[in-house]
């Protein structure tokens, strides 16, 4: 069985069949060990107040609709690189251009879909209520084999495709359009708040 992707062209949703890939943005040869390190966290309870839409009930297209918006708002909060939504189907199982089933699959494409929906919606809801919170940058989240280790976690949920931790890049306001030190500073700063963001993304996402 391959992964399934949801990809928007011209206007309409589209699947299109790809193997989910593994990114690395290198490691870091340092001593502390990842999974030690996420042992620290104090455990978070789940937000009670929060309720998924009620799928079972909607059109496929509405579904569809959903989808994209919450890849759309996922990939909006600028902390990792987002890709395409990930459907458990058979290659076969999508005809060309891929967003129509092939026939005698139409059903388990349907189920597909219903399954990530509510998925794919509680993860946005765990990324947004992380940048909503007022975290304190910590020097073991922004490294790169913490990073690295937080980017797996998060792509092996299988809900969306994982890129790269989105690097702030400094602003050049010295002479010859060169970066001050300042603005460095400022841009690393900037990455490691989204380094303690995503970590805290892949502690409220644990075992979604």
């Amino acid at each position: 069985r391959s992964q399934t992707t949801l990809e928007e062209n011209q206007g309409v949703l589209m699947f299109t069949i790809r193997l989910l890939p593994l990114f690395a943005i290198g490691c870091a040869s340092l001593p502390n060990d990842p999974g030690e390190i996420k042992t620290q966290l104090d455990p978070t309870s789940q937000d009670d107040s929060f309720h998924t839409q009620d799928f079972d009930a909607m059109a496929e297209d509405e579904i569809r609709a959903v989808i994209w918006e919450q890849v759309m708002a996922l990939d909006g909060l600028e902390i990792v690189q987002v890709g395409d939504v990930i459907l458990d189907l058979p290659a076969e199982a999508l005809c060309a251009y891929g967003w129509t089933p092939c026939p005698g699959f139409e059903e388990e494409v349907s189920d597909a879909l219903r399954d990530v929906a509510p998925r794919l919606e509680t993860l946005t809801h765990f990324a947004k209520r992380a940048v909503d919170e007022d975290l304190e940058s910590r020097d073991t989240r922004c490294v790169d084999h913490v990073i690295d280790w937080n980017l797996d976690q998060l792509a092996d949920l299988e809900i969306v495709t994982v890129g790269e931790l989105i690097r702030q890049e400094p602003e050049r306001n010295c002479p010859y359009s060169q970066p001050c030190d300042e603005d460095i500073a400022l841009a690393d700063q900037i990455t490691c708040e989204r380094a303690e963001t995503l970590d805290r993304i892949v502690a409220l996402a644990e075992g979604l």
